[in-house]
């Protein structure tokens, strides 16, 4: 190998060394953007867990009322709570 081809072949390797550090931050900040994403998924779950688990039991409770209007009003004091909490317009 001559002095010309090993100076050669270390640029090679020099722009593969480059090219590999900048996929590698690139990767990072998507990891970074893809951490925060979850974590406001899982906040979201929860919030969403916990208005299904509202509504299970508020279900639950109607099921036991006898009379269909009682039940009605029930429900729909539930989900008006529901959406005051949330801020969200609930059916």
């Amino acid at each position: 190998m001559t002095v010309n081809e090993i100076i050669e072949e270390n640029r090679q390797l020099q722009l593969q060394y480059t090219k590999a550090l900048n996929t590698i931050a690139a990767l990072e900040n998507k990891i970074t953007k893809l951490q925060k994403e979850n974590t406001i998924l899982k906040e979201q779950n929860k919030k969403l867990q916990k208005q299904n688990n509202i509504l299970m039991r508020a279900i639950e409770i109607a099921i036991s009322i006898k009379n269909y209007d009682a039940q009605t009003g029930f429900l729909k004091k539930v989900l008006q709570k529901i959406k005051e909490e949330t801020g969200e317009l609930t059916r």
